[in-house]
């Protein structure tokens, strides 16, 4: 079940926005008096209230209390981290890069954390029930019936918070301060009755949303880098399961738990005088009969009710809590007994089952006499809540019942079992009957594995080795503890104890620390490299970058390198071996190079179903310079890349395969960069079929930064698929750039000059144009008809114009220089350029120019206008550039190299 931790962030991320607003509209509406908190009267719920002040005490104490716990109890611990208003605060200075600083190795700033052999670390559990436990006590005699002092009580808490998140990085708040917190393991137990089996999934280390945020290009990262190890929010059964009975005051503090609940309601009851009905209700939560006293503290006459108070309250809070300690602890020295078959299992299964009973007892007490709905539902409204809590917290029970830490090692185990043989054998699915690999269980996969093909026997150790790596890197497994827990592994595999070592001194060589780190020390680093390379990943591609060789050339990638060491804390050796991970032949530039083939390729399909649908409609031809733009930069940032693999490596060879796919242009452009091939073209191509619809190709292309390419797609689109153009339109282009004539055409009004659009491209220097090129012309061009005879300039003028021949014929006279009348020297053929002889050599005009014998059409140019095209569009200046060959080369054939030189 990865239902919360796989809720979208950008929808969480906006419910805690809500959730904090609703938290600080409700401490505002305490501090001030008269203010309703809430959008209906409360009162209505079976009593009217005398002080209409008191309702944000009840909607706090009665409605937002008892709700966070149904949450936990009936769906997810995840869930609630994921929206708590607190914990989103607490990482205000987080995201505002504030945090408090200290010098690290090499004089690095590094943000502080919390090690785990600090005071706080060890001791952690103990300050947060002590503040649990005093913050009831706080309840009974102050903040329940005063709404100045719940107010008040809400904003230490918030000032709290921020203060922790300023002070330590990572969730420090929920983790090591919160006196929640502990009440949240308690009642998560192994794992919540929806809670994700992290355990299961391997491929995502961290689970929890806080932990999470968005890159610069808005790429979901991980955020916390392991404040506590281990931790619930990762893989809570594993923190379960690690802190069984190594972390002090936790069991104490479960154990107290149902007692702590037990009484407080007790002593509410007992001081009220009133009914299991008053607390459901939530009409408690403000009854001045409970601290009357305490409002005047500084009148030496009412020191005599207020010292007992103070004294007797939490006494009786802890008296209750021991008694609960005392009562659970018979128990499982009860259940150790009648367990004693299981031998050494014996201490730890009663444990864990004590603990359960503890949980499951303390929760359903709690709603025995709270009711969320603050009795609005009325009698039945409330039965059905409590009926529902018991249904959850039975299940979960009933689940965690038989449980325990070697079923909890044999699924994680199978899980990174799975991976190896995925690995080894990727046609294994093939043979399973229609189940795949992740459909097996724990106990299935693992008499898969004893049933392995005899010729992959050799590689048992290996896949041993990876299996234990990855349990060591993801700290699932203790060193210490390893040879013991894997030994089903090995047995399934058929291996010894000498396998095991010889698999630990062959990890030592490639990592050595793995002697030397225990399992939190390396969860801790492997969480902070994950996140980094995270970082990592995302800065590479913003730099379009294959690997960290052509990153580390650039002065600021270099310094966002320094920023993420320092950010996620990484030494000298983990930093190596994470930079290791980006080298050019490392697994993540082969990734990277595979992802950017399936791009080529996808754009070359692209290509040529564009080019076929030309035939039929000439409007696409403008796309095609846009996508061989698109295969330039592909080409020029992958070739590099291969230098570093052998020619006869597959993925290389994938890549010749497409080389005699790629247009002409796109070639010659790589060799006008200098761009050395590193292959031939493959003797045979790739077949690219089926080929996409031409009008998805179209669409593909919606959404390129160019808004004169998104103008072009949807001008197309309203000719040849008007549903398909109203279905683009529904479809913003967020984050990217318009234009005025795009928000024109959006809204319905067609491309101004659309018939001298296709005019242009029936002429041959538009016919290569892309639509940034067609629009430059159209822009800054001015469309001038010329009757037959007319000149458009003569012999002496100056070269202030430029013009294209659009329609019609143009002839060029030149004189012999002797006073004869002037001669006819050429004809000027549609889509030729006239004039731009003169430009180029800034010479006074040498011929005239002069209409044919019927109309042309000209597209005129001043000669700042033309230079700007010549500047900015690259395709008109190649597209001219070949006009002019093709007139050099024609009068080289008719007059011959001497006069053409001369």
């Amino acid at each position: 079940m990865q239902l919360f931790s796989a809720w979208s962030e950008r929808q969480a991320h906006l419910t805690r926005w809500v959730l904090l607003l609703g938290w600080l509209g409700l401490i505002v509406s305490l501090l001030i008096p008269n203010v309703d908190p809430w959008p209906f009267n409360i009162n209505h719920c079976g009593q009217l209230l005398e002080c209409h002040t008191h309702e944000g005490n009840q909607i706090f104490w009665g409605l937002v209390v008892p709700s966070g716990l149904l949450t936990l109890v009936v769906l997810s611990h995840e869930l609630w981290r994921r929206i708590c208003p607190l914990a989103f605060i607490s990482q205000l200075f987080r995201a505002l890069h504030w945090q408090r600083t200290v010098a690290g190795k090499g004089s690095r700033r590094e943000v502080v954390k919390i090690e785990a052999n600090s005071w706080l670390g060890q001791h952690h559990v103990q300050l947060q029930w002590s503040l649990f436990i005093a913050g009831l006590s706080l309840r009974l005699l102050v903040v329940n019936s005063s709404t100045v002092g719940l107010g008040l009580f809400l904003l230490l808490t918030v000032a709290a918070a921020l203060v922790v998140g300023w002070a330590y990085g990572g969730k420090a708040w929920c983790q090591y301060f919160c006196p929640m917190a502990p009440v949240q393991t308690v009642v998560t137990g192994q794992r919540s009755l929806l809670g994700s089996p992290a355990h299961m999934d391997t491929s995502s280390k961290i689970t929890q949303s806080m932990c999470r945020t968005y890159g610069d290009k808005g790429k979901l990262q991980s955020a916390c880098v392991a404040c506590q190890a281990p931790c619930i929010d990762i893989d809570s059964e594993r923190a379960y399961w690690q802190t069984f009975s190594a972390k002090r005051g936790l069991d104490w503090a479960w154990l107290s738990y149902p007692g702590l609940v037990l009484g407080f309601f007790l002593l509410i009851r007992a001081e009220s005088r009133e009914g299991v009905d008053y607390l459901r209700t939530g009409l408690w939560a403000y009854d001045a009969r409970h601290v009357d006293a305490i409002l005047q503290p500084l009148q030496l006459w009412g020191l005599n009710t207020l010292l007992p108070r103070l004294i007797s309250l939490p006494a009786l809070l802890v008296l209750a809590a021991v008694l609960s300690v005392l009562i659970f602890s018979w128990l499982q020295r009860q259940l150790e007994r009648r367990l004693a078959a299981l031998g050494e299992r014996a201490a730890d299964v009663a444990r864990q089952r004590t603990r359960l009973l503890a949980s499951f007892l303390a929760v359903n007490v709690f709603f025995w006499f709270a009711d969320p709905s603050l009795g609005a539902l009325g009698g039945k409204g409330g039965q059905l809540i409590r009926s529902v809590v018991l249904i959850a917290s039975g299940m979960w029970l009933y689940r965690g019942w038989s449980r325990d830490k070697a079923t909890y090692t044999r699924e994680s185990t199978s899980a990174s079992l799975r991976k190896q043989l995925e690995k080894l054998m990727p046609e294994l699915d093939a043979l399973l009957e229609g189940r795949s690999l992740q459909e097996l269980s724990a106990n299935e996969v693992f008499t898969l594995a004893k049933v392995l093909p005899v010729q992959i026997s050799a590689t048992k150790r290996g896949i041993y080795r990876e299996v234990m790596s990855d349990l060591f890197d993801t700290g699932r497994l203790d060193r210490a503890a390893a040879l013991v827990q894997l030994e089903e592994l090995r047995q399934s595999l058929g291996l010894v104890e000498e396998d095991h070592h010889a698999a630990v001194r062959e990890l030592a060589i490639t990592d050595p620390r793995i002697l030397q780190l225990d399992y939190r020390q390396r969860e801790i680093r492997g969480l902070r490299q994950e996140a980094a390379a995270e970082a990592i990943e995302d800065l590479l591609e913003a730099s379009r970058s294959l690997d960290l060789s052509a990153a580390l050339a650039s002065p600021s990638h270099q310094e966002g390198l320094e920023r993420i060491r320092a950010e996620f804390v990484l030494d000298e050796a983990s930093w190596g071996e994470l930079l290791a991970r980006f080298g050019p032949t490392s697994a993540f530039s082969r990734q990277r190079l595979e992802e950017e083939w399936e791009e080529l390729r996808a754009q070359l399909a692209a290509r040529i179903s564009l080019e076929q649908a030309t035939a039929s409609d000439p409007l696409i031809r403008p796309l095609l310079p846009v996508i061989d733009r698109r295969l330039t930069s592909l080409f020029v940032i992958i070739w590099p890349g291969l230098a570093h693999f052998s020619d006869d490596d597959p993925l290389v060879r994938r890549f010749a395969a497409l080389l005699p796919l790629a247009p002409p242009l796109v070639l010659s452009q790589l060799r006008r960069r200098e761009q050395r091939l590193v292959m031939e073209p493959g003797e045979g191509s790739i077949n690219l079929e089926p080929l996409p619809d031409p009008s998805d190709a179209l669409e593909a292309l919606w959404r390129d930064p160019d808004p004169d390419t998104a103008l072009w797609v949807l001008w197309v689109q309203d000719r040849r698929a008007p549903e398909r153009a109203a279905a683009l339109r529904r479809q913003p282009r967020v984050g990217l750039p318009d234009s005025p004539a795009l928000r024109q055409l959006l809204a319905g009004v067609d491309v101004p000059h659309s018939d001298r659009l296709t005019q242009l491209l029936q002429v041959p220097l538009g016919a290569d144009l892309s639509p940034a090129a067609l629009f430059s012309m159209l822009r800054w061009g001015d469309q001038r008809r010329l009757e037959p005879g007319e000149a458009l300039f003569s012999v002496g003028d100056q070269p202030d114009i430029v013009a294209i021949l659009l329609e019609g014929s143009c002839e060029v006279y030149r004189d012999d220089g002797v006073g004869n009348p002037m001669a006819l020297m050429a004809q000027i053929r549609v889509g030729e350029p006239i004039g731009e002889v003169a430009f180029f050599t800034d010479h006074p005009r040498r011929a005239e120019v002069r209409a044919g014998a019927e109309p042309a059409t000209v597209l005129v140019f001043t000669a700042s206008h033309f230079e700007e095209l010549l500047s900015q569009s690259t395709e008109f200046s190649r597209s001219l550039l070949e006009q002019l060959s093709v007139r050099l080369e024609d009068l080289y054939a008719k007059v011959g190299p001497a006069s053409v030189y001369r």
